[in-house]
């Protein structure tokens, strides 16, 4: 029997097969490429089916599922990839990249750190791990991943926009304006640079915030409450800030206008602090005078598990003129790996009448991307979130909801929401909106 014809035709398939193979790669390319992620989807999750042992693909699939936002489909594809090769550079970049994207910084942290000890030199890995201590706040650390980098490659572009990124987060919009200008000359087609650089304009290191209050009361049993405020702020350096402001109310028919100077300061990426000191001419209701003072520890670094935890304290001292009253805060934030943070803090205060009053707190913080922000809690303490001389006198049981959000179209213009509901023994419930917003110059 001659075999000849049927190997012949074998061939014929396969070299069809292969073709067929390969061009469906280059149109999985392209449309990945052409930001179709959904077909680039489709077709390298074909190949994928294909070739499974072809990392490759694994590589480029797990890309666009990240790109579109799929992180859990990318972190499965990463992994299947990385089981197979788990020495493999762009597989494990490509995890680190998705975990940092999905909010999973300590993970990300731990691949990039890894790799670079494999090759100190990768500029992919130092560059995506200054961005994951950015993004954990962790300025210090971040500036002198990118200070490093552009000490040996001046012109890398990724650095540029990254250290340009710290000192925005450090209110410094000149020294970000012009490293995002240098990088977009050596990249004037990027798109990213572009916005970022468009995001800064005008910006400069005076910031204002201005808000409204309104309140109402169940039953109209009381008159509404309304008041403005302002606070500006300068940014004297990486680390410090001076700030001062107003806040003008009318409530219980009376009108009162606290005006407040203070400071923060960085002690590097572990602590914070701040100080204000407050005062009212002619008060009525709100404190004659009062210092506020507090501040933040990072206690422990992200890791593979949980994201970095926060230890909290504000202490404020009011002189009410028949008498001083005193309220201590302490707590806990604990950072998930989703972008949220969990804050819990009790309240020891010492009231007008001497006694020792109690309380608690409970609240969430969402950062679902750099520009939106938002916040959710409950209170419930024997002093009003007002804090007026009407909430150190009285000994009742307050309780509160409230929440908020905040959008940041670029770095002078933002605006923000507020709600609150509160309800206490003896006083008619209380309904608050404030609405603010933000500009830098």
């Amino acid at each position: 029997m001659n075999l000849r014809p049927l190997f012949v035709i074998f061939a014929l398939v396969l070299a069809v097969a292969s073709g067929a193979s390969a061009a469906t790669y280059a149109e999985a390319y392209a449309a990945k490429q052409a930001g179709d992620h959904v077909r680039a989807i489709e077709l390298f999750n074909q190949l994928a089916v294909a070739e499974p042992h072809n990392t490759d693909v694994l590589f480029q699939l797990g890309t666009v599922q990240g790109w579109a936002g799929r992180y859990d489909d990318a972190l499965a594809t990463f992994e299947r990839g990385l089981a197979l090769a788990p020495r493999h550079t762009d597989l494990r970049l490509g995890y680190g990249r998705v975990l940092a994207w999905s909010g999973k910084f300590g993970r990300a942290e731990a691949v990039f750190r890894a790799v670079l000890a494999d090759e100190p030199g990768n500029l992919d890995a130092l560059n995506m791990l200054g961005r994951v201590l950015t993004w954990q706040r962790q300025l210090d650390a971040a500036g002198e991943v990118f200070t490093n980098i552009l000490a040996s490659a001046p012109s890398n572009p990724d650095a540029l926009v990254g250290q340009g990124d710290v000192e925005r987060a450090q209110e410094r919009f000149t020294e970000a304006r012009a490293l995002y200008e240098r990088a977009h000359a050596i990249e004037p087609d990027s798109a990213d640079i572009a916005r970022r650089l468009a995001s800064v304009q005008g910006a400069g290191r005076w910031r204002l915030d201005a808000g409204f209050e309104h309140s109402d009361f169940a039953g109209n049993a009381r008159d509404d409450w309304q008041g403005w405020n302002a606070a500006l702020r300068y940014t004297l350096d990486r680390r410090t800030g001076l700030a001062g402001g107003f806040d003008h109310a009318r409530r219980f028919g009376h009108t009162d206008t606290q005006y407040w100077l203070g400071g923060d300061r960085r002690f590097g990426d572990r602590l914070a602090a701040y100080a204000r000191l407050h005062f009212t001419p002619g008060a009525d209701f709100f404190a004659r005078r009062s210092l506020a003072a507090g501040g933040t520890w990072r206690a422990r670094e992200a890791d593979e598990h949980w994201g970095a935890t926060f230890l909290l304290a504000d202490y404020r001292s009011s002189d009410f003129g028949i008498g001083t009253a005193h309220s201590l805060w302490v707590g806990v934030t604990q950072a998930t790996g989703r972008r949220v943070a969990v804050t819990g803090k009790v309240l020891v205060t010492r009231n007008l009448n001497d006694n020792w009053t109690s309380g608690w707190q409970l609240r969430l913080d969402g950062e679902p991307s750099d520009q939106w922000r938002w916040h959710l809690g409950y209170a419930d303490t024997e002093e009003s979130l007002t804090s007026t001389i009407f909430d150190f006198t009285r000994e009742w049981r307050t309780r509160a909801v409230f929440a908020g959000a905040a959008r940041e179209f670029s770095s002078t213009l933002g605006l923000r929401l507020d709600l609150t509901h509160e309800w206490s023994e003896g006083a008619p419930d209380r309904n608050g909106v404030s609405l603010g917003v933000v500009t830098r110059f």
